[in-house]
């Protein structure tokens, strides 16, 4: 960043990812002027106190020094980005409380910024009376965080009662081969949930995510620490009701029982019933999809990028203001 402000600059705002902000909070000197913003992009201490709560709940070990050295290389320098930044960009309302909780900034230097879907994906939907059926599918890396271990929990579940429901699983590693991404994955589920799992590799083409996302039936996003989840707004985009828990940003944005079906994080049992509720009522699906692709309307980049200049602008100091 010195480098480009020597080669381009002087620049007016340094817009960084708040642990790396601290970083440039200490040589403030060498960038005068600059109004410096923090931005998440998933506030950092959510995110540890989402693995702490999964390593509790037997989710995954996560060792003691792990729980040492996290805080100390990652949370403290993120505090101190966000304590000196002149504004901070967050995703969500969680993200919000959370940093007024600690005191690190005062409301008016706060800016929930949600992420935006471009339009011409939503102009490309299928109609709402479109031939689905592919069942239920899961996007994102194969983490304890993305609430694998609860959906793969959710699903036995269902199998073992005898409700046979296909479950795509999307994206579980990228430069892997795929038999290595399959049984990973797999590895994972009762035998009695092998029979209905399809397992993809993450896929680099857009188009082909959006064509899973308009053959098949509900989304399902079980994470247990996501500062936003953007998969739950590209599904909302194309009429594909999601199913996910109340630690996605996403979700505070579509409200439960008419854009999405919100379930607490880590409870299998509560996702079973949502995933059984989905797959038997076409009727609520539908209802749930017609909400979803009315609110993922609100979300555009042109939105996101005006809020995110009408931050900088108030991050300015007058002098220097546009």
């Amino acid at each position: 960043m010195r480098r480009a402000w020597e080669q381009r600059g002087p620049y007016d705002v340094l817009d960084v990812v708040a642990a790396e902000a601290a970083v440039l909070a200490r040589r403030r000197q060498a960038f005068p002027g600059a109004a410096l913003i923090a931005r998440s992009h998933g506030l950092d201490h959510l995110f540890y106190r989402g693995l702490v709560e999964d390593h509790r709940a037997g989710l995954l070990h996560k060792p003691w020094w792990r729980r040492v050295w996290y805080p100390v290389a990652r949370l403290r320098p993120a505090a101190g980005a966000m304590r000196q930044a002149d504004a901070v960009i967050l995703l969500s309302e969680r993200e919000r409380a959370f940093v007024l909780e600690q005191g690190w900034q005062p409301a008016p230097r706060l800016a929930v910024i949600a992420h935006g879907i471009e339009p011409e994906r939503r102009d490309a939907a299928p109609a709402p009376d479109a031939r689905r059926g592919a069942g239920l599918l899961f996007a994102g890396a194969w983490y304890t965080s993305k609430g694998n271990r609860t959906l793969a929990q959710a699903h036995g579940l269902l199998a073992r009662q005898g409700l046979a429901m296909p479950l795509t699983l999307l994206g579980g590693g990228i430069g892997v081969p795929l038999p290595a991404i399959e049984a990973r994955v797999r590895a994972d589920f009762s035998p009695e949930s092998q029979p209905w799992l399809t397992v993809l590799p993450r896929l680099r083409d857009e188009d082909a995510v959006f064509a899973l996302y308009r053959s098949h039936d509900a989304l399902v996003c079980p994470s247990t620490a996501e500062g936003f989840g953007m998969v739950v707004l590209e599904a909302a985009s194309q009429r594909l009701p999601a199913i996910c828990s109340d630690a996605v940003g996403a979700g505070e944005r579509l409200w439960h029982g008419d854009a999405a079906w919100i379930v607490p994080a880590r409870d299998a049992p509560a996702l079973a019933e949502a995933m059984a509720g989905l797959w038997r009522d076409a009727g609520l699906r539908a209802r749930l999809a017609a909400g979803a692709y009315q609110r993922a309307g609100e979300f555009s980049w042109r939105r996101a990028a005006e809020e995110t200049i009408a931050c900088y602008r108030s991050a300015l100091p007058p002098r220097s203001a546009v």
